[in-house]
């Protein structure tokens, strides 16, 4: 039994393109490891509220000693909290993505993530499965779910069952982008 499943019935998208011209025109800053197109009600024009943790505060962590402490959250962010486009991303090709994947889907968080050169997440576990669009991508950058390694090709859509332990791995010397939604 495969972890990733292929989806031909979503629209593939130059997501990539449309990136870089959001970047050059200043409407939305480079990537740094994450940037949510989607956020709460309360929260349209912040696609950095949903970075990381939704149980961990980092916007209040304390640097002490070579040391990271992050306290947690008074009140923990849910993926359901997650509904509504920010403004940034509206009237653009990551907003019809996000429209279709809500057609198909229930959907969290919607992020453009980054893995830079040479490097490798965490071995670990997610609480759902997650559908995937490679937006960049090259030889070398690749997704470990247990004993399956898969190189996930640009511009095409993937679920994949992240509920097992996993990691992800950019071996190339360029930045991999990835569109990761949250399935619900």
């Amino acid at each position: 039994m495969s972890f990733f499943k292929i989806l031909n019935d979503l629209p593939i998208h130059e997501l990539y393109e449309e990136y870089t011209s959001l970047v050059a025109n200043k409407r939305i800053p480079v990537v740094n490891d994450q940037l949510c197109i989607n956020s709460t009600v309360d929260k349209t024009d912040d696609i950095f509220f949903g970075r990381g943790s939704l149980v961990y505060d980092w916007d209040n962590k304390v640097i002490t000693d070579q040391k990271i402490e992050v306290p947690l959250r008074e009140v923990p962010l849910k993926e359901t909290d997650f509904t509504t486009i920010c403004d940034q991303f509206k009237d653009t090709l990551f907003e019809d993505a996000y429209n279709h994947l809500r057609k198909k889907y229930t959907v969290g968080r919607v992020r453009i993530m980054r893995s830079r050169p040479k490097t490798c997440l965490t071995w670990h576990t997610d609480d759902t499965c997650r559908v995937h669009y490679p937006m960049k991508t090259q030889e070398g950058c690749m997704m470990v779910i247990e004993d399956e390694i898969k190189h996930l090709p640009q511009n095409t859509w993937w679920e994949t069952n992240t509920l097992p332990r996993h990691t992800a791995i950019n071996a190339s010397t360029e930045d991999r982008y990835h569109l990761v939604a949250v399935i619900l």
